[in-house]
C-alpha cells in the first residue's frame, strides 16, 4: 500500500516538473525525493498543481500551475522544495533588503510560449515594508526584471539601467496601492510577446478571479509597463525580496494577459 502512495506520489511530482522544464532547454530539474518528502510530511511546506488558466494567445500554452506552499518552511523545509533563503523567518517573513528566497533551479517558462505568471500571496508589516518579485532572474542574489510591491505606494518596476519607477495603469482602472498589515494576492506576468516585446502587467486579485473583460483590455490593467523593461535572457530563476514583507505562497503558470498590442 505504502509503495503504491510513493509510486503515484513520484509520478505526479515528475508530471510538476515536467511541466516547468519541457519547453525550455538545458533546463535543471528539483531533486524529486526532497520534493516528496516536502509533499507528504508538511502540507504548508510544499508543492502542488492548481488548474491552468486558458489563453486566448495561440503561443501561450494552458499548462497546469505549480504552487509552493511556504508558510510553515523551516530550514530543511525549504531546501526540500528547491528554494534557497537567507534572514528568512518561518512564515515566511523577511526583515531587511538581505531577506531573499530564490529558487535552486530553473523555473521561468519559455519566453516563445509568452513569458511567465507569478501568482503571489503576501502581506506588508511596517509602512517601510517593500516585496520584489524578480523573474527571469540570475545570479546571487537574483537579478532580473522586476515587480517591486510597497506598502502605501504604487507599484513600481526595475527598468534597463536598473533604477527603480512606477509603473503605469489602464484608463479604466486605479492603481492598486498595498496597506500595512492586509493580506494580498497578486496576478503577475512578465510578458513576452510573439513580436518580441517585453510587458509587465499585473493584477491585485487573485489570478483565477479575473474576468475576460480584465485580461483582455489593457484599460483594465492595474499594473502595466511597456516600455523600458529589461531582457528576459539573464536567466530563468525566480527571486524574492522579503524587505519587512510576508509570504504564504506564490503560484508560478503561463501569462494570464489576453492582449499583446
Amino acid at each position: 500500500m505504502f509503495s503504491n502512495i510513493i509510486r503515484i506520489l513520484t509520478i505526479s511530482i515528475f508530471i510538476i516538473n515536467c511541466s516547468l522544464a519541457t519547453d525550455k532547454t538545458d533546463t535543471s530539474t528539483s531533486n524529486l525525493l526532497s520534493l516528496l518528502v516536502a509533499s507528504t510530511m508538511n502540507p504548508n511546506c510544499a508543492i502542488s498543481q492548481t488548474q491552468a488558466i486558458p489563453s486566448n494567445l495561440t503561443q501561450v500554452e494552458s499548462k497546469s500551475r505549480v504552487k509552493y506552499n511556504i508558510s510553515a518552511c523551516d530550514e530543511s523545509g525549504f531546501a526540500n522544495v528547491g528554494l534557497s533563503k537567507s534572514e528568512i523567518n518561518i512564515g515566511a517573513t523577511g526583515i531587511s533588503s538581505n531577506s531573499i528566497i530564490s529558487t535552486n533551479t530553473d523555473v521561468m517558462l519559455a519566453t516563445s510560449k509568452g513569458g511567465t505568471n507569478i501568482e503571489i500571496t503576501f502581506s506588508l508589516n511596517s509602512a517601510s515594508s517593500n516585496l520584489d518579485v524578480i523573474a527571469y532572474g540570475s545570479g546571487n542574489p537574483t537579478s532580473g526584471p522586476t515587480y517591486r510591491l510597497l506598502a502605501g505606494a504604487q507599484t513600481q518596476y526595475k527598468n534597463t539601467s536598473g533604477v527603480f519607477g512606477n509603473t503605469g495603469k489602464g484608463g479604466s482602472v486605479t492603481a492598486p496601492i498595498p496597506s500595512v498589515g492586509s493580506t494580498y494576492t497578486y496576478c503577475l506576468d512578465f510578458q513576452y510577446t510573439s513580436g518580441g516585446s517585453r510587458f509587465l502587467n499585473g493584477f491585485n486579485k487573485p489570478c483565477s478571479e479575473l474576468a475576460d473583460t480584465e485580461r483582455g483590455s489593457m484599460s483594465y490593467y492595474p499594473i502595466m509597463q511597456m516600455m523600458n523593461v529589461p531582457v528576459y535572457s539573464a536567466g530563468n530563476r525566480l527571486g524574492l525580496v522579503l524587505n519587512g514583507a510576508t509570504i504564504t505562497s506564490f503560484t508560478i503558470g503561463s501569462i494570464v494577459s489576453n492582449t499583446e498590442m
